[in-house]
């Protein structure tokens, strides 16, 4: 039988494994995963375990589920407390279906439970419901890209995905029965089962039919919550008793919510009543949705109807549903200009870019305003690397004063290396993307700036669009405006706002978590750091296509490939990036030129990075900002054959760092200065250089280059202390994680203090827990302790 991965749960999972001296109780409607999260747990721990289920013909039995824990007789929380006190090595303790626990058993561990502060033992329960014993923790539905990455593994088809999350609600259980219901519907020729789970509506509706019809009408009044299991029942009733509790519900309710439960204990179109359901006030995105789909329900005109669906298709998209939106865009069947705009732009940062080309281009020919169809077509066309369809689509704008145009010319000149004609477009383009107040407009402003060369006004306009997105609560916009603010404040040398941004925009539509994903790889690979979030993207874009991520991928690759002394790999990694493997990607191919010329001369091909300079020259004239002189001086100086040459590039190299800020491509461009000067036995001058580049190197973290510091100064004769080492030999990094495990930190609060992602911490300290030989973080703890 197959084993699935546990999705969508890393965070608490993280937590969780620090469970020692602390008891939690994570709580959760059936089918949410507890269970499966226990057995997890227990799965990749590795230590002592101690547990046991709870069953509901044993919850009325005292202390039996203890005696079943511990194995022999249990009858007081003192002796549980003493049993779990005597225990030397690490343990955790499980209860599964705690829901199901006997009274005098559940008292017994809560009263162990508030007494485990500094012994090795932890306790993790799962339950339907909460304790006053135990500090709960909510178990959430799965968010979208999770549902779907459940689906994906029970090999759900991509094209009714979107359908069954939707239908799923985040509910594990029952994505995984509509997965085995499409399968097994397939297999007999059927059409799959639809949005109710058909075992379980028998079983419920004869429940509900046994119930007085007073009970009934008040048992359904508290599904309305649309949680998923909850959502069954409701759907398990008739329509005439869910009329009836809508009803009951609008008789007791006031204000926004009895407007809606009149809305839904009505049979027939009611203009009047759909009217101000459409115009109520609703608190969130979702909300405004549920009240204009049932709005339109409610409307007879159905170019009003389509209307109205198609707002509630965009609020459904801007709360970050992209299953529903699509839904609600298949019943909208008028409008086609602006349904094939909305489904678009759903397409392009969460489907396939190519059906996105489609889709906007459809717009842009039935709308009689095409600006922002054509834009997003030219996203499109970029993102899959197709340069020579955006230059056709770029013949096809209207001519005029417009932002698109504006743009479109600017970003056409760049590519094409003619960099005076873009100035004014460009400027143009700028000018109009901030002139409004939407998060579109001020994100094409940052592209355009970043276009010209311009990373500080391409970050502060990124910055407003995420200010723009957030207080608008645009929350499918916001990873889209996060993903420039990252993309500057790397050109920029900003690494830590690179992957704040970054990891903010994890929670995001698919296509734009795989460029955030790359993005932080980007980011730690800058440092020397071997990130997990590359391995995590390659499957997701290689399933799309996603030319750009692939591009960053393959820019970030190179640079680990150089921080690990392999040259040759990172040049020909590179040069496949210029030649187009991941499609035409010219800003990220003209973004990695640093590292290109570095890797040519390091494996002694220095005239294999000569065509790739002169465009990277070209472009950073234009823009003539320090952060893109001083790697265009450093490139010279590599390139250079004259010591004395090489030596001005690097001086002036120094001094455009220093205007522009970055202290990791100053530290960078010093340790190779100072090679250059050992090199020609200055050895004097290359000790202050290469002492520079460690004090840059270690203020950063960048370890692995640290390392390669000192070495230098070694060589140049000077006697360098060893760098600060815990236990067996821990980098400065992980020993910080060391010791920020040892105070009882989750994995979450050392990713925030250390500025690193969770799945960052979890990398290392896998590599900490096989260095040191433990197999707990109360293990860890301990050596940490005793300084063993």
């Amino acid at each position: 039988m197959p084993v699935y991965p546990l999705r969508g749960r890393d965070d608490l999972f993280c937590g969780l494994r620090s469970a020692a001296g602390r008891a939690v109780l994570i709580r959760g409607t059936e089918g949410l995963g507890k269970s499966a999260l226990l057995a997890e747990l227990r799965a990749t721990l590795g230590v002592r375990l101690v547990g046991v289920r709870g069953l509901r013909a044993e919850s009325t039995l005292p202390y039996g589920a203890l005696q079943r824990m511990f194995g022999a007789s249990v009858s007081s929380g003192a002796e549980a407390r003493d049993r779990l006190g005597a225990v030397s090595a690490p343990t955790i303790c499980w209860v599964d279906d705690a829901h199901w626990i006997d009274q005098e058993s559940l008292a017994a561990l809560g009263f162990a439970a508030r007494r485990l502060a500094g012994a090795p033992v932890g306790m993790v329960l799962a339950s339907r419901s909460g304790s006053d014993e135990f500090d709960s923790v909510e178990l959430p539905p799965l968010s979208e890209s999770a549902a779907d990455q459940v689906l994906r593994d029970h090999g759900v088809p991509a094209g009714v995905r979107p359908q069954l999350v939707e239908l799923g609600d985040g509910n594990p259980a029952d994505l995984v029965a509509l997965a085995a219901s499409l399968t097994s519907a397939q297999a007999a020729g059927r059409e799959p089962v639809s949005p109710i789970l058909r075992d379980r509506l028998p079983r419920y509706t004869a429940e509900l039919d046994a119930m007085p019809l007073d009970e009934r009408l008040r048992f359904l009044g508290t599904c309305m919550d649309f949680s998923a299991r909850k959502a069954t029942w409701y759907a398990a009733a008739s329509p005439a008793d869910r009329r009836a509790a809508h009803a009951r519900l609008a008789s007791v309710e006031e204000g926004p919510d009895a407007l809606w439960h009149r809305a839904m204990a009505t049979a027939t179109p009611s203009e009047p009543l759909a009217d101000a359901l459409a115009a109520a006030p609703a608190m969130d995105h979702a909300a405004a949705a549920r009240h204009l789909e049932r709005a339109a329900a409610l409307t007879a005109d159905p170019g009003l109807r389509a209307a109205r669906l198609l707002a509630a298709a965009d609020a459904a998209w801007q709360a970050g549903r992209p299953g529903w939106a699509r839904l609600l865009l298949s019943r909208a069947d008028a409008e086609p200009g602006a349904v094939a705009l909305l489904h678009g732009e759903i397409e392009l940062r969460d489907g396939d870019p190519a059906v996105a080309t489609h889709e906007l281009g459809t717009a842009a020919r039935l709308l009689p305003d095409p600006a922002a169809a054509l834009l997003l077509a030219g996203e499109a066309r970029r993102l899959g690397g197709d340069l020579g369809g955006y230059r056709a689509l770029a013949r096809t704008v209207p001519a005029g004063e417009g932002l698109a145009f504006a743009h479109f010319q600017g970003l056409t000149s760049v590519y094409a290396g003619r960099h005076d004609a873009a100035v004014v477009p460009l400027e143009e383009a700028v000018a109009k993307g901030m002139a409004d107040t939407d998060v579109a407009g001020a994100v094409w402003a940052a592209e355009a700036a970043f276009a010209r060369g311009h990373a500080e006004q391409a970050h502060e306009y990124a910055a407003a669009a995420v200010s723009r997105a957030r207080l608008g609560k645009r929350h499918a916009e916001l990873p889209w405006a996060l993903i420039y603010l990252a993309l500057s404040a790397i050109a920029l040398d900003r690494i830590p706002c690179a992957r704040a941004a970054s990891r903010d925009g994890l929670r995001a539509p698919h296509n734009l978590r795989m460029e955030h994903l790359t993005l932080l790889g980007l980011a730690a690979a800058l440092l020397g750091d071997r990130a997990p979030e590359l391995d995590e993207a390659a499957e997701g874009i290689a399933e799309r296509g996603l030319g750009r991520p692939a591009a960053v991928a393959a820019w970030a690759y190179a640079c680990l490939d150089l921080a690990e002394d392999r040259p040759d790999d990172a040049l020909s990694r590179l040069e496949d990036l210029a030649s187009g493997v991941s499609g035409d990607q010219p800003v990220i191919r003209v973004l990695a030129t640093p590292q290109l010329v570095e890797a040519a001369v390091c494996a002694g091909r220095p005239e294999r990075a000569r065509a790739a300079l002169e465009v990277f020259d070209r472009w950073t004239l234009a823009g003539a900002e320090p952060c893109w002189l001083a790697l265009s001086h450093r490139c010279h100086a590599l390139m250079a054959s004259d010591p004395g040459v090489a030596e001005r590039h690097f001086q002036s190299a120094i001094e455009a760092h220093r205007r522009a800020g970055g202290a990791v491509e100053l530290a960078r461009t010093r340790f190779a200065y100072a090679t250059l000067l050992r090199r020609h036995r200055r050895t004097r001058d290359a000790r202050d250089q290469f002492r520079d580049a460690l004090r840059g190197f270690e203020n950063v973290g960048a370890t692995r280059f640290a390392e390669r510091a000192r070495a230098g100064l070694r060589a140049a004769g000077e006697t360098v202390d060893a760098p600060h080492r815990s236990l067996a030999g821990l980098t400065p990094q992980q020993d910080a994680i060391t010791r920020l495990v040892a105070a009882g930190e989750t994995n979450k609060e050392i990713a925030r203090r250390l500025v690193i992602s969770h799945r960052t911490v979890d990398h290392h300290l896998r590599n900490i827990f096989t260095a040191l030989g433990v197999r707990s973080r109360v293990e860890l703890a301990r050596r940490v302790a005793t300084g063993e």
